[in-house]
């Protein structure tokens, strides 16, 4: 029962993926984009909550019954 942050509010990457462990902390701290996306992530999350709590956010899905309920 998760609502949408939006596209921002979603990220999926590896970083250094293929390299040793070890050199994987440098790497990230050596990846700019990659620490942006992450900071794009959290403020479009913050901004969900902020929205949500003021009753300006919908859930996109409300009404709609679980066709395969677990």
């Amino acid at each position: 029962h998760l609502i949408s942050a939006g596209r921002f509010g979603e990220i999926d990457g590896y970083v250094g993926y293929m390299e040793p462990y070890a050199t994987s902390h440098r790497d990230l701290d050596e990846d700019r984009e990659f620490q942006q996306e992450v900071r794009n992530v959290a403020c479009a999350l913050g901004n969900a909550i902020r929205l949500a709590r003021s009753g300006r956010l919908d859930e996109p899905g409300e009404g709609l019954e679980e066709p395969n309920p677990k």
